[in-house]
């Protein structure tokens, strides 16, 4: 971007920025679009981002493996409770699917 000559403090701060707030996109913003979709691909920065953003869901499953399991669980036990009261509401046809 800043080798267009296009300044923003961060990648996210183009889309967000105060001088497109116009009723319609202008040819700067729709060039502006242009230029940012271009540097994310050479960049790669989207598959970068998803790739550090996975590394850090996994390590907190892992970390918090016990308490998600335990979360699973009392979702699961919900849910079969559910099921056997709309079973048995319907004359046990619902809920079955």
């Amino acid at each position: 971007m800043a080798k267009a000559g296009l300044r923003f403090k961060d990648a996210l701060a183009a889309g967000g920025s105060k001088r497109w707030d116009t009723d319609e996109p202008t040819e700067a913003e729709r060039a502006a679009a242009r230029t940012d979709v271009a540097c994310k691909k050479s960049t790669r920065l989207v598959t970068v981002w998803a790739q550090a953003e996975t590394r850090i869901q996994q390590q907190l499953i892992r970390q918090h493996a016990g308490p998600l399991k335990q979360a699973k669980d009392r979702k699961d036990r919900w849910l079969a409770a559910a099921r056997r009261v709309l079973a048995e509401a319907d004359g046990g046809g619902a809920g079955t699917s």
